[in-house]
């Protein structure tokens, strides 16, 4: 649906028993994310995309981890701390697993980090991201 024009989506969840059967909060809710999907950039489409696809690849027990502890933890993080992860995580991106656990067993690369932030970029640079993780639309 994401692929259609923002007119061909809105007929085909018009034309939708499945779409008028939910409650109009959930309905208002879809459009809402449609919307901000139109928005993005190609890249941040992409991005997404990539994000969907390793969520997709993850074990139940992975995604409960990531939806239990590590989201929670990542937005009570102050955004000094969060940046640091993020720019962290952009190097990391596109890294063979051999060579991204071998920078983040590195000191220098995680100098200025305290443990539970080291634990959260572990975490986070498993599920091959360079930005903040989005929380998961199940």
């Amino acid at each position: 649906m994401r692929d259609l024009t923002p007119p061909q989506r809105e007929r085909v969840m018009q034309n939708s028993a499945a779409f008028h059967n939910l409650p109009p909060e959930q309905q208002n809710r879809i459009r809402d994310q449609f919307g901000q999907w139109d928005h993005k950039t190609p890249q941040q489409r992409a991005d997404q995309r990539e994000r969907e696809q390793a969520w997709r690849q993850m074990t139940q027990p992975q995604r409960e981890h990531i939806k239990n502890d590590v989201l929670p933890a990542w937005r009570q993080l102050p955004s000094d701390r969060r940046q640091a992860i993020q720019q962290r995580l952009g190097v990391l991106k596109n890294m063979p697993e051999f060579a991204r656990n071998q920078r983040l067993n590195d000191p220098n690369f995680t100098k200025g980090m305290n443990e539970e932030d080291k634990a959260t970029l572990h975490d986070l640079s498993h599920l091959h991201v360079g930005g903040a993780p989005d929380p998961p639309n199940e």
